[in-house]
């Protein structure tokens, strides 16, 4: 019987730690969000620097697989030996910045107007909670770490893709 209560209390333990790092992965995401906007441009200029007027297109196929197409045969050769590893690694990176934004946006346009202005407060502008709490009018913490909880939970579970980014 004791046994079974240390595993139960055990298990309960590791659902708390676990659930407290994908807490902490959501929370980095969200405060990263701006960079994440700026990552996408420099990564684009570094793409059109690279491959400048000489990609008609590039994407990626059913597969997941990404590729480009140039406008000429000699380019075409010079690029796969030069350039064409590092503008595929920059256009992955900037899938990768999109799908997190793009991720985020979805996951606050769910959310009500307080728990929009409190992740706006404590992760795009980076404020203390104490400062958050003062900016939304609440006098007691337990209200401003009430609406931390049910933001993370319902983050948790709209922004499960970015837990392995």
């Amino acid at each position: 019987m004791i046994i079974k209560h240390r595993k139960r209390e055990w298990m309960k333990q590791m659902n708390r730690e676990a659930k407290a790092k994908q807490e902490r992965i959501i929370e980095n995401h969200l405060r990263l969000y701006s960079t994440y906007l700026v990552g996408i441009k420099n990564c684009e200029q570094q793409l059109e620097y690279i491959m400048p007027n000489i990609t008609t297109k590039y994407g990626a196929d059913v597969h997941g697989a990404f590729f480009y197409v140039v406008s000429d045969s000699t380019a075409n050769i010079a690029l796969d030996r030069i350039e064409g590893k590092r503008a595929l690694n920059l256009k992955e990176e900037i899938e990768k910045y999109k799908i997190i934004t793009a991720s985020i946006e979805r996951a606050l346009n769910q959310l009500g107007q307080q728990e929009r202005d409190f992740i706006h407060y404590r992760y795009f502008d980076c404020l203390p909670i104490y400062e958050v709490k003062e900016k939304l009018g609440y006098s007691e913490d337990r209200s401003i770490y009430r609406i931390r909880r049910h933001v993370l939970d319902k983050l948790l579970i709209s922004l499960n893709n970015l837990l392995s980014f």
